[in-house]
């Protein structure tokens, strides 16, 4: 699962990374950390215009809902799609088609349950840069209001062995795209075989992993306070052995 993550960053270092036009980040507030459970805005190259960074709203709402209070409901599960049933679910089944996406992000966060408790870990590229995350979107239309409101989800996947050790209950993982699979995953068709090359656990070797201080998860947490992902020890720490 990936409920929570860190996207401090800077329109520069995306325009580094991904080859794209990224001014509708000019007052984007790049933060330590966004949850899902608030349906932040947060920065997505989607299929259809691939030069453009584009902010969407996190939980997918699929363009057949009817009513705003459906899509309130169906938008609090679909903040991740599972890799392995993308093509069985409703919610996802059109987005796969025509809605492939990716997802930016500088970092994430996963809790590990150690002896009754649960220890924040921050997970990023040992590189230090940007990268995508798999991800899905869709445009929802308001019957009533005529709004139009763009909205995505994080694909995640069976965890790698070091993330099995941190995220030791559900023992899932985000799929962070390897950069050669980045285009192919957002452009053509993809096929279930296809799908299975390229909705894999990134390598362990290519990860850093610390524990952070339990204020992350706080009410009045600071988005913006940089100590969210200092490493921070516990009494009884979370281990990766």
């Amino acid at each position: 699962m990936c409920f929570t993550i860190e996207i401090h960053l800077s329109r520069k270092s995306i325009e580094n990374r991904f080859p794209v036009n990224s001014s509708s980040l000019y007052d984007f507030d790049f933060n330590y950390f966004y949850r899902a459970f608030d349906n932040p805005l947060i920065p997505v190259i989607a299929m259809e215009d691939p030069a453009l960074v584009k902010l969407m709203h996190w939980g997918l709402i699929p363009a057949w809902v009817k009513s705003k209070d459906q899509a309130e409901k169906i938008r609090r599960s679909t903040y991740n799609a599972r890799s392995e049933t993308l093509h069985e679910k409703p919610s996802f089944r059109e987005a796969l088609g025509t809605g492939r996406c990716l997802i930016i992000a500088g970092g994430f966060f996963e809790w590990q349950q150690v002896h009754g408790k649960k220890i924040p870990w921050y997970i990023t590229l040992k590189s230090g840069e940007p990268f995508a995350f798999a991800g899905l979107c869709e445009s929802w239309r308001d019957s009533v209001s005529g709004e139009i409101t763009r909205t995505c989800s994080i694909i995640t996947t069976a965890a790698g062995p070091m993330m099995e050790r941190i995220h030791n209950t559900k023992k899932r993982m985000p799929v962070i795209l390897r950069r050669e699979r980045e285009e192919e995953w957002i452009s053509g068709d993809i096929s279930l075989l296809k799908r299975k090359q390229v909705l894999l656990p990134v390598v362990d070797s290519e990860l850093s992993a610390h524990t952070v201080a339990p204020n992350l998860i706080q009410a009045g947490s600071n988005p913006s306070d940089p100590a969210i992902i200092s490493p921070y020890t516990y009494e009884s720490p979370g281990t990766l052995f």
